[in-house]
């Protein structure tokens, strides 16, 4: 097998992997901010085991290069995380990761205004349409404005924006690998949560049961830790358009676990507005890889 396809089956298998994060939390009763921290910190622990036994030391300098961006950017992951996990509790798998996946919406936007980037007719019904898909996926039209309902798309669509708030920041990063990257970022999100957690009161509420910490530390160790490390050494053997297409199986496979494991409701409505946000979604990272060649 050679490296390209051998990275295409890396990759395949962290975005299955990472379509499994919502239908895990399901089984973790503890706060948001406690479900970061303990992602975080074991994360960033297996990742620097996994370098040491490959013999890899982090570039403390470009590190240190970078170090403002890196906490900016540690800030954001600590609200996306938090609000992609609150989206979890309030509202369906399906409806919370498809709001989540209106994050290339938000960076075509933010590129247009902070990069410069040109804005085209084609990018504009594309946010247009992700838009109205959101909408239908957010169940407003058919049972109106539904509290619960509603806060888990609020919190999803949220959760999206500060995702392509971290993306947007890392392009201002300067000679550093996406590990050191992530190292960083996961540390930085482990020092931020912890006065946090404690702060709101979020270690009082933390329910511990065997399930809930072998699934946590699951979501720290494979998807975050070891995820992180097999999904950087795709990326990087990978054309632009292949990653993005293959992204979208995270997605997909997210809305059939709601449907099929945990038997979550999933309409006509929602199934035609994950059509939309998905392939608005892919669409423009097509256009944009286009353009950019």
């Amino acid at each position: 097998m050679d490296k390209k396809n051998s990275a295409r089956l890396q990759l395949i298998f962290t975005m299955l992997l990472f379509g499994t994060i919502g239908a895990l939390s399901r089984y973790i009763n503890m706060p948001s901010s406690i479900i970061c921290l303990g992602r975080a910190f074991f994360g960033v622990v297996t990742i620097l085991i996994l370098l040491a036994v490959r013999k890899e030391k982090t570039d403390t300098e470009a590190i240190r290069r970078n170090l403002w961006w890196l906490i900016l950017s540690s800030v954001l992951m600590c609200c996306n995380w938090i609000c992609q996990f609150e989206a979890y509790k309030y509202t369906t798998i399906a409806t919370s990761t498809l709001c989540y996946y209106m994050q290339p919406v938000f960076y075509i936007l933010a590129g247009a205004v902070v990069l410069r980037e040109k804005l085209t007719a084609k990018k504009i019904i594309c946010v247009a349409i992700a838009f109205c898909g959101m909408i239908l996926v957010s169940g407003v039209l058919q049972t109106g404005f539904h509290i619960s309902e509603l806060k888990g798309a609020i919190f999803g669509v949220t959760g999206g924006f500060f995702y392509a708030m971290v993306v947007l920041i890392n392009k201002y990063m300067k000679d550093i690998s996406p590990v050191n990257t992530t190292i960083m970022q996961l540390a930085l999100v482990s020092v931020i949560m912890l006065p946090y957690s404690a702060a709101t009161g979020a270690f009082s509420e933390v329910s511990v049961t065997l399930t809930g910490m072998v699934c946590l530390l699951i979501l720290g160790v494979l998807h975050t830790g070891i995820g992180y490390i097999i999904y950087f050494d795709a990326v990087n053997k990978l054309p632009a358009q292949t990653v993005g297409i293959l992204s979208y199986i995270d997605p997909v496979e997210a809305v059939m676990l709601s449907a099929f494991l945990l038997k979550e409701p999933v309409n006509i409505y929602t199934i035609f507005g994950a059509a939309m946000i998905l392939g608005a979604a892919a669409v423009s990272e097509l256009t944009g890889d286009k353009e950019a060649a």
